[in-house]
């Protein structure tokens, strides 16, 4: 870890001294919202009684729906079947979730406020709950009865989405006579089916989410003030991953121009991608601030962080994989239904992403992927870490290992034997991915070498002779191919050299942990010359900045990045041309340093950096804000070594190796830790993590006593290995590494679960693999045995 990033970045963190937007000074007179939920998960809303707690006091107001007066809205208007399921920011005639916001009191202090929410009545008729995906696809409780459907997008819809009917790639003999074409199995030497259930999971970030809005006129001719246009009118500090699309989102509902809303985002406490919109809330909070005149902030406790805070996964795959009699894949064959939780947000697009990402690193010669998303009684669902990948990936490596197991083939050798070659890249998969460059058989033999195979498979051997029913071992593995970068949004990246001989390096997005500081003063400090102390950073900053992207899908570094360095590289240019007129020398002849300017060969004739400001009063700058390159793809394949007690269920990790190529490293240390918290991510989903609904629609983890995150003794030490092939897809030659741990891990550790059962007759547990399904799946493979 370099030092600047220590000081600058990690150790203020670890110690506590930034300030997160619970930490942020407000100006007197703040009032603090406390939101008065649903604990009916779908009912018809009969009133909702605000007098009690109108005249409690320390009270300053208390909206429901009507009195708020926003109408419902939609992030993303093409899944909500035209505005049917649109979300109303505070329920307003139904309920569809435990947790959905009902009303908001907004008192002196916090405890006041939520000693009044107490006193709000509200009057449901409880409505059956749906929980289940498919059931509720079979429409049989509606959540909009005008809608007259669950279903947000259909398994085969009419532009034929997600069906490949054709073979995606050319294939080495014809159909056998009389199959089915439209059955990519068919004629198959051996296929496996499984039902792979992705449950839903929470980001459960450090930080719950927190917004402080002001109305802009309580705060004119102040400091923070600066920058922002005329007609502003609401000044927000929120928890987040970007700050562009806020404003116009806020525009939409609080019908004021964009322009007059600033949205900044200061220290954030993780993202992990369950912060790429802002919260429902915080436009409750900044329609509060708008209608009373007054500040306003509002700080999520974790309680509410489990039943609001948009939830990942929730993707069931019924998957069919067909292979020859050397286990080479010969179709696979999908229906996955995408739970999109009750209001739909991001599920159908996510749903998408898996499509995209189903045939991975391997060959696949003909592809049938059908899947539909539907709402349920449960909280939205959103992007985590990966989104819409590892719940494809984990379906795609169950059913290589299922099918090596059927075959009798060894898993890895069956994975050798369909994996793409580096001199097949190029590659294109046939579902709108080209896999443009890699080792993905490199990053194998070194999983295998890493995790030391044929040690723990000897041990294992070992166990299984010996009856030891407490300890069997077990190995897995997970390949993985992502897209990362996804889409044409560029970011903005502008450099200027100030008076004081610093560069100000000004961006679109930020990071929440990632080191983006010390990255882009890195980039700046080796494309300009200056010194890496000199570069400052601005960011997360609506008005500051033109536009930017999220920090989120792995983009950061090869577009953001690649956007800095060619920034970077035109200031060099200008400030050589400005150097070259004060040293009347040519400017291929001026060399950059350090300490300023000087002609190649006579250092003494130095121009400093204050000196070349002071040269250029109209100052020096470059911008770039178009798009450099395109998406890139991350692949690598992870191993894990696991112990399991047949009796208990208890499952204990023994190792785990990462091999991941990001491309070409900027910053080594920071890729492996990232490679550190990505697999820990995807651990902990393989062996823990689950969030858990009643059938009524009552959450049953809402606490991190039963939502369980793992511990530092749950994960042993992770060896890591980095292939870093340059991509060619962006000028930095980078791929992205913040969610590849999350798309490998959790099949191998799946896998090495099962591997260590199979002999009493497990062929598939569904994730996590928990103490109970264990026992069960073992208890359940023994009756079956007799």
């Amino acid at each position: 870890m370099s030092t600047a990033r220590l000081e600058s970045e990690d150790l203020p963190m670890l110690r506590g001294t930034v300030t997160f937007t619970a930490d942020l000074a407000v100006p007197d007179g703040c009032l603090h919202a406390a939101f008065v939920r649903s604990n009916v998960a779908h009912g018809e809303l009969r009133n909702v009684d605000l007098t009690e707690a109108e005249q409690t006091p320390g009270v300053a107001a208390v909206f429901d729906a009507p009195a708020l007066g926003l109408a419902p809205f939609e992030y993303y208007r093409a899944t909500t079947l035209g505005g049917k399921m649109a979300r109303p920011l505070l329920a307003d005639g139904r309920v569809r979730f435990v947790g959905e916001p009902v009303a908001v009191v907004l008192a002196e202090s916090p405890a006041a406020a939520l000693d009044a929410a107490e006193l709000v009545a509200v009057d449901i008729d409880e409505l059956p709950a749906v929980i289940d995906v498919e059931r509720a696809a079979a429409d049989e409780v509606l959540l909009y009865p005008d809608a007259g459907t669950n279903v947000v997008r259909p398994l085969d819809p009419p532009d034929g989405g997600g069906f490949v009917s054709e073979p995606t790639r050319p294939v080495d003999s014809a159909q056998p006579d009389g199959a089915p074409r439209d059955d990519p199995c068919a004629g198959a030497a051996c296929v496996v089916e499984l039902v792979c259930e992705n449950d839903r999971i929470s980001s459960v970030p450090i930080e719950p989410c927190a917004i402080v809005a002001t109305p802009f006129e309580l705060i004119r001719g102040t400091p923070q003030a600066d920058g922002a246009s005329p007609d502003c009118e609401l000044d927000i500090w929120s928890t987040g991953q970007g700050v562009h699309s806020a404003p116009y989102l806020y525009r939409r509902l609080l019908g004021v121009p964009t322009t007059a809303v600033r949205v900044r985002e200061p220290w954030v406490g993780g993202g992990f991608g369950g912060r790429g919109d802002p919260m429902p809330e915080f436009f409750v909070v900044a329609r509060a601030a708008q209608l009373l005149r007054r500040p306003v902030r509002w700080v999520q406790s974790r309680q509410e962080q489990f039943v609001s805070m948009p939830y990942g996964r929730g993707q069931r795959h019924r998957i069919r994989m067909g292979f020859d009699d050397e286990g080479r894949i010969s179709g696979i064959d999908v229906v996955m239904w995408s739970d999109a939780g009750a209001y739909p947000h991001m599920a159908p697009m996510l749903a998408a992403a898996s499509y995209r990402q189903s045939t991975g690193l391997y060959r696949v010669p003909r592809l049938r992927y059908r899947y539909g998303a539907a709402v349920t009684n449960a909280p939205p669902v959103g992007a985590y870490r990966g989104a819409g990948q590892p719940e494809v990936n984990a379906a795609l490596e169950r059913a290589i290992d299922a099918g090596a197991r059927e075959l009798g083939l060894d898993p890895a050798e069956v994975r050798r034997r369909n994996l793409l070659r580096a001199d097949e890249l190029p590659y294109d998969t046939g579902t709108g991915v080209t896999i443009d460059s890699g080792d993905p058989h490199r990053a194998l033999d070194t999983a295998q070498e890493l995790i030391d195979d044929a040690r723990w498979q000897a041990l294992a051997a070992d166990r299984r002779a010996a009856g030891d029913r407490r300890a069997f071992i077990g190995v897995g593995y997970g390949c993985y191919s992502q897209t990362a970068g996804s889409g044409d949004d560029p970011d903005y990246a502008s450099l200027e050299l100030g008076p004081d001989g610093s560069v100000l390096v000004t961006c679109g997005s930020h990071g929440h942990g990632q080191g983006h500081h010390s990255l882009w003063a890195q980039i700046t400090s080796a494309r300009v010359g200056i010194a890496e102390g000199a570069v400052r950073v601005n960011d997360a900053d609506s008005v500051t900045s033109t536009f930017g992207g999220v920090t989120g899908g792995s983009r950061t570094a090869s577009v953001l990045g690649s956007q800095i360095a060619a920034a970077a590289t035109e200031l060099r240019a200008r400030i050589s041309e400005v150097a070259a007129e004060m040293l009347e020398a040519s400017a291929d002849d001026i060399e950059v340093t350090p300490d300023g300017a000087h002609v190649a060969g006579v250092p003494s004739r130095l121009a400093s950096w204050t000196d070349i400001a002071a040269a250029a009063p109209e100052g020096i700058s470059a911008t770039v804000a178009e798009r450099r390159g395109g998406p890139t793809h991350p692949y690598g394949t992870h191993a894990a070594a696991v112990e399991v007690d047949a009796e208990t269920g208890r499952v204990t990790l023994l190792a785990f190796a990462a091999v991941d190529d990001c491309g070409r490293m900027l910053h080594e240390a920071s890729v492996e830790g990232q490679q550190h918290g990505g697999a820990v991510a995807g651990i902990s989903q393989a062996l823990m993590e689950a969030a858990q609904w009643d059938d009524d629609g009552t959450p049953r983890t809402i606490t991190l006593m039963d939502y369980l995150i793992p511990a530092a003794a749950d994960v042993p030490p992770i060896d890591t290995a980095r292939l870093g092939i340059p991509t060619g897809r962006n000028e930095l030659g980078t791929r992205g590494i913040g969610e590849n741990g999350a798309i490998a891990a959790p099949p191998a550790v799946q896998n090495a679960v099962i591997d260590a059962l199979a002999h009493l007759g497990v062929t598939h547990i569904d994730i996590p693999v928990t103490p109970q399904r264990v026992w069960e799946a073992v208890s359940a493979a023994e009756a079956a045995a007799g």
